[in-house]
């Protein structure tokens, strides 16, 4: 029995992609998910690097999604919202398996802080903030929060310091980043991983590959209490957003865990400061449009 729990345990970041690519295929069966993946290819392709982004990086797989649903592919940002959420519980999970299974190392203490304020954060957010929030602010709020980020990557520039969870003195700090982080998730679909990522780096001054882990495996647990929450409390999952969700769950299974490996062997700067291109060109996107608007 032993041998059986650690076999499944060092091999979870294969079977779990397996149970959820039989789970794709079974929902209505074969026809409608290969037709469905054809009508929302678009969407698909985009999550093949969004996946990426969210399994390797402090960025959810919405970093990716969201610009490009709603500049795009002319989504609403509700939509667009809920589509992160949703899609970042297989993709995002998938990748925290990988984390797990691969023994990645993470800050844990500091996670299981940071959840206690980002749950009730991003439930406040969902219940009485984020579709309250007009369209172009909405774009605005995810603009401004990559761009911070972006301006975290470059201030941290190529130090590292590694350090472990005992040398965390400050856990009181990590309920309220998360729930700051939390509400934030709620309005753009991201937030809490960022603002775990730069309390972590910036101020707490921690290894950037081991902050990187710990925010994609607290990322995660929000997208699937969130997108819970959506599904069956709030009723905001349309068949839209379930279609489109869909549509790219077998290609965030995979690329997700491909994301979070790949990214841990890589040095952090390849990865990063792509990142901050990118970044830039999205920003600077949703500050046109709103300066268009003034």
């Amino acid at each position: 029995m032993q041998r059986f729990i650690g076999y499944t345990r060092d091999y979870a970041f294969v079977i779990f992609p397996l149970l959820i690519l039989g789970f794709w295929l079974s929902y209505r069966g074969p026809d409608w998910a290969i037709e469905n993946f054809k009508i929302h290819l678009s969407i698909a392709i985009t999550m093949i690097f969004g996946s990426f982004v969210a399994g390797g990086t402090a960025l959810g797989g919405g970093a990716v999604a969201f610009p490009v649903l709603t500049k795009l592919l002319s989504i609403t940002p509700i939509t667009a919202k809920l589509f992160s959420l949703g899609i970042q519980s297989f993709g995002m999970t998938a990748a925290s398996i990988t984390i797990f299974s691969r023994k990645i190392p993470i800050f844990s203490q500091a996670a299981k802080h940071t959840l206690v304020g980002a749950i009730p954060g991003v439930l406040i957010s969902l219940i009485w903030i984020a579709d309250s929030l007009p369209q172009l602010m909405t774009k605005t709020v995810f603009s401004s929060l990559l761009l911070s980020f972006a301006f975290i990557l470059m201030f941290l520039g190529h130090h590292r310091m590694k350090c472990d969870d005992n040398d965390i003195k400050e856990m009181w700090l990590f309920p309220a980043i998360g729930f700051l982080g939390g509400v934030l998730s709620g309005v753009v679909g991201s937030g809490v991983d960022i603002t775990l990522f730069a309390t972590l780096t910036m101020l707490l001054k921690k290894d950037l590959k081991k902050a990187t882990a710990t925010s994609v495996v607290v990322m995660a647990v929000i997208s699937v209490i969130a997108s819970g929450f959506n599904f069956f409390i709030n009723k905001t999952l349309t068949e839209e957003v379930i279609n489109c969700i869909f549509a790219a769950m077998p290609i965030v299974i995979v690329g997700a865990p491909v994301g979070a490996f790949v990214c841990s062997k890589l040095p952090v700067s390849t990865v990063f400061y792509s990142l901050v291109i990118l970044i830039f060109i999205e920003s600077s996107l949703t500050f046109s449009e709103l300066l268009s608007h003034l």
